[in-house]
């Protein structure tokens, strides 16, 4: 499949864009697969947006293709010392192209291992989420270790794979992603 990742950028979450994101925030289709599933108010989205704006534990970056934007990307809990971090994703446009999902995962794990410096970045998946999880697999996430019933969602406790990438995992990975997006197999 070729992709032109040029098409492609990350951009640090600003004020002009928060209304878009509260609106992916609060749709089902994310709103069903993440920890909390309440909807959001514009108050505690601002000041989600204020922490994460002076939190130095913590990355967010929007997506964008042709200018617009379409993802958001989190990274948390960024443990410098120890160069790992969490992180967490979604596409929040429904137009968005065919693998844009792929193409930020490769724009942001590029930045978090080559401008950053981590070695590993951490995943919790929920088990009604399994396109995220073959979604990190794909990418060269491991299963590190599974919490069974950890999460309360509708009533139905839940469990939560836990996943991780490592640097020298991630070269491998994304050369084989680059070569998929020029058209190889």
């Amino acid at each position: 499949m070729i992709i032109d990742l040029n098409a492609f950028y990350l951009e640090a979450l600003s004020e002009p864009y928060l209304e878009k994101v509260l609106e992916w925030r609060n749709s089902e289709p994310i709103r069903s697969v993440m920890y909390s599933d309440h909807l959001i108010t514009w108050d505690d989205h601002y000041a989600w947006y204020q922490r994460i704006s002076t939190d130095d534990t913590s990355i967010v970056r929007l997506l964008f293709y042709n200018e617009k934007p379409v993802g958001l990307v989190n990274f948390s809990n960024i443990d410098r010392k120890n160069c790992r971090c969490f992180w967490g994703f979604y596409i929040g446009e429904a137009n968005a192209p065919k693998k844009s999902g792929t193409v930020m995962g490769l724009l942001a794990l590029d930045m978090m291992f080559e401008d950053k410096n981590l070695n590993k970045i951490c995943a919790e998946v929920i088990e009604s989420n399994p396109k995220s999880l073959h979604y990190h697999k794909k990418l060269g996430f491991e299963e590190e270790g599974l919490f069974k019933k950890h999460i309360l969602k509708n009533n139905q406790w839940m469990d939560i794979t836990r996943l991780a990438l490592f640097r020298e995992q991630w070269k491998e990975t994304r050369g084989n992603l680059l070569n998929y997006f020029k058209g190889g197999t």
